[in-house]
């Protein structure tokens, strides 16, 4: 067990895997993945790391399990650090009470989506934006719908567009 430590230390300060964990953009997740990487290799049988070791492909191995924990949402490492940013984020939006825009700005983006109600398919401009402000993401307004995500943000994209030369003047 000793010898597996060994390795392992040297795996832990190798450059080429700091160098690896020095790209993750996140930089408070740096130090976490790193010591994640470890408890993976420690929890693996020794003979294990030895032969992968042996044939020198250690090196490679604690590199993918990086790359993995950086880029995967299935993984310990994004459960235990990840969604739970995402889950505060979110938190701090809604509690935060901040508007977006001044409130004269969305005061006439309301009256002018109300003006547009004239036609079938405006109204359903206006019901998809409206959606979108309320839950703040095209992924859930084409869920809450059961419309393509794709339509969804078209839809939205026009109204902003709409809406910001209508702002602007």
């Amino acid at each position: 067990m000793q010898e597996c430590n060994h390795i392992i230390e040297s795996i832990y300060t190798h450059p080429d895997l700091e160098k690896s964990i020095s790209k993750i953009k996140d930089e408070r997740l740096r130090d976490d993945i790193k010591q994640e990487i470890v408890v993976s290799l420690l929890e693996q049988p020794c003979d294990k790391i030895k032969a992968i070791y042996a044939a020198d492909n250690l090196l490679r191995y604690s590199i993918r399990i990086c790359w993995i924990m950086a880029t995967s949402k299935n993984n310990p490492v994004y459960r235990k650090y990840k969604s739970n940013d995402k889950e505060a984020k979110e938190y701090l939006h809604c509690t935060s009470g901040v508007s977006a825009i001044p409130e004269t700005f969305a005061l006439k983006a309301i009256d002018a989506l109300k003006k547009k109600t004239s036609t079938v398919y405006e109204d359903h401009e206006t019901r998809i934006f409206s959606r979108f402000v309320e839950l703040g993401s095209a992924r859930k307004v084409a869920e809450y719908y059961g419309i393509p995500l794709n339509h969804t943000c078209n839809v939205i994209q026009k109204v902003k567009k709409e809406l910001k030369c209508l702002l602007q003047s």
